[in-house]
């Protein structure tokens, strides 16, 4: 059977070691496409071929003369040694570009998971040669969170600009209705009218001003033996959109969220397990536990279920102030990693922030945590360092009581980013208040060229640079914490590979020299370990592509 869509993902980035767990978005586009009757298929995985000759062999066994588009999902598609933890869709990052000009604005926005503008060209001219081929009508579309960045970019762009030349459309927003209404309109021979022509780049905007929006609509993945689904495979499950919290430095949708129903959630999860035996989830949602209804309907729900799941998601540590009994509904429903956005342990600066539990309450609620949770649960605290009212002194308050304690798994920082407010992107993008009203939240310069500079009251950029990277040196002597290495994207793809809670925590503690006294084990067996589960990952992602080959395959492979 044809392949009339082909969408890509990958996340190039995060396979140093092992290769990354699948992500919600793709198969949420792929099953609304599916729902709207076009045979889609999802390529995960799809930079692990890096040889281009090789890799184009492979996929031109996908293609044929129905094969009507090939849809790019840009979220994650960093080059390999960058860290797309440091910056986010809407702006540039500190930690990024300290200098906006053509080279550092086309490294970090227009050159996807590349590091220049020629390797991209090869690779997208390959890949409409081979479209020209079969269906030279097909047409090469681009989505996910990296949209908006081009967008903001694409005044950069030579007239060579790879994604100038090869790409048809790029759509910004939540695109799950939006991509059907294009293709059905491609399909139907109907005028395609973009929102937006920048630099001959054409971008649809998903704002329901045209094209659809999507934000508030949180629809079922249905996945079918063309993923390729092992009984170990840890699935990405959309649970909702939004967040019902308001931080002032935050560039994802805001003040509200929408939640699955539960009939849904549980149909998708009957219907996984008879299907594929699946029991492992990576939850995608803004915030999991921001409606306590919903938390205590989930755990009724699981309880029900003839099995049991585990799962991973994003989480406040705030809301278990009132609702201390939602933690132990969450881990009776199987919760073993979850990322707490604490931000900070200044009250002043948390407060000033959206977040206003007092620093000594959500200890004690971490604490609690770990007390309820105990060996089967691993916990990531993620902290922004240069806060508004946040100072020197606070923050090195906050590294004694980190280097101190033996409760959290994993600490991530990022330095304070706020990006320019775009009016173009305000209807797709919740932009910070930091970038809508810098001076309202006290920054006294805020700077975009020929650097990237803010100060307020109490810090400037270059000081949080230097205690960012003073508390990366002083963890490397600690007993528990590790310090950085991504376990949102991290813990699922360990789980993937068939390991337990167990042994996925103990490759996550082991695998970097620093940190290097948290498991006192033989450097021999430590190492032997780490090949094991590195070389696991990439058997594991070879199976995959031999057995995506054979079901979703077109034709025999060339010579």
């Amino acid at each position: 059977m044809s392949n009339e869509v082909i969408l890509l993902s990958d996340i190039p980035n995060q396979s140093k070691d092992t290769f990354a767990a699948r992500y919600a978005g793709p198969y949420v586009i792929k099953s609304n496409l599916i729902s709207a009757g076009f045979k889609t298929i999802v390529l995960d995985w799809f930079r692990f071929i890096k040889d281009n000759d090789k890799f184009f062999n492979y996929f031109e066994q996908l293609v044929d003369e129905k094969t009507c588009c090939v849809g790019i999902s840009t979220t994650f598609l960093y080059p390999e040694n960058h860290n797309s933890k440091e910056g986010n869709s809407s702006g540039l990052n500190s930690n990024e570009v300290s200098k906006i000009d053509i080279d550092s604005a086309t490294a970090h926005s227009l050159f996807l998971w590349e590091q220049n503008n020629e390797s991209l060209y090869d690779w997208f001219s390959r890949l409409r040669s081979i479209l020209d081929k079969y269906n030279p009508k097909a047409q090469i579309v681009l989505g996910g969170a990296r949209a908006a960045r081009i967008l903001q970019m694409c005044h950069f762009a030579t007239e060579d600009y790879a994604l100038k030349k090869f790409v048809d459309y790029i759509l910004i927003g939540n695109a799950d209705q939006s991509i059907v209404k294009l293709l059905n309109n491609h399909k139907e021979g109907k005028g395609i009218m973009p929102s937006l022509v920048k630099n001959d780049i054409k971008f649809l905007v998903c704002n329901g001003m045209g094209w659809p929006d999507s934000k508030k609509f949180v629809p079922s993945t249905i996945y079918t033996k063309h993923d390729c689904i092992e009984k170990s495979h840890w699935l990405p499950l959309e649970v909702s959109r939004g967040c019902a919290f308001n931080c002032k430095f935050c560039y994802y949708d805001k003040k509200h969220s929408s939640k699955r129903s539960m009939q849904s959630l549980k149909d998708e999860l009957i219907r996984n397990y008879e299907t594929f035996g699946t029991t492992g989830y990576n939850i995608t949602s803004d915030c999991f536990n921001d409606n306590r209804k919903f938390v205590g309907d989930w755990a009724n729900m699981i309880t029900g279920l003839p099995f049991k799941i585990e799962w991973a998601s994003y989480v406040r540590i705030d809301p278990f102030h009132k609702y201390t009994e939602m933690m132990d509904e969450m881990i009776s429903s199987g919760f073993r990693a979850g990322y707490f956005g604490i931000e900070t342990l200044c009250h002043a600066a948390g407060k000033a922030a959206g977040k206003g539990l007092p620093p000594d309450r959500v200890k004690e609620l971490l604490s609690l945590l770990r007390s309820k949770g105990g060996n089967n649960l691993w916990i990531t605290a993620y902290f922004i360092i240069g806060l508004p009212k946040e100072t020197e002194q606070s923050l090195n308050e906050t590294l004694d009581w980190l280097l101190s304690q033996n409760i959290v798994d994993e600490v991530q920082t990022s330095v304070l980013d706020v990006a320019p407010f775009i009016e173009e992107l305000s209807s797709v993008i919740d932009f910070a208040d930091h970038s809508k009203q810098p001076e309202k939240y006290g920054f006294t310069k805020l700077e975009y060229a020929p650097k990237f500079y803010w100060e307020h009251e109490s810090m400037n950029l270059e000081q949080a640079k230097n205690i960012n990277e003073e508390w990366r040196e002083k963890f490397h002597e600690h007993t528990f914490t590790r310090f950085g290495g991504s376990a949102h994207g991290e813990y699922p793809r360990i789980r993937d590979l068939g390991l337990n809670h167990k042994q996925a925590t103990f490759f996550m503690k082991t695998k970097f020299l620093s940190g290097k006294k948290i498991v006192n084990i033989d450097t021999r067996k430590k190492r032997k370990f780490k090949n094991y589960v590195t070389d696991l990952s990439r058997q594991h992602v070879e199976k995959y592509y031999d057995k995506f080959l054979s079901v979703n395959g077109v034709r025999q492979c060339h010579s």
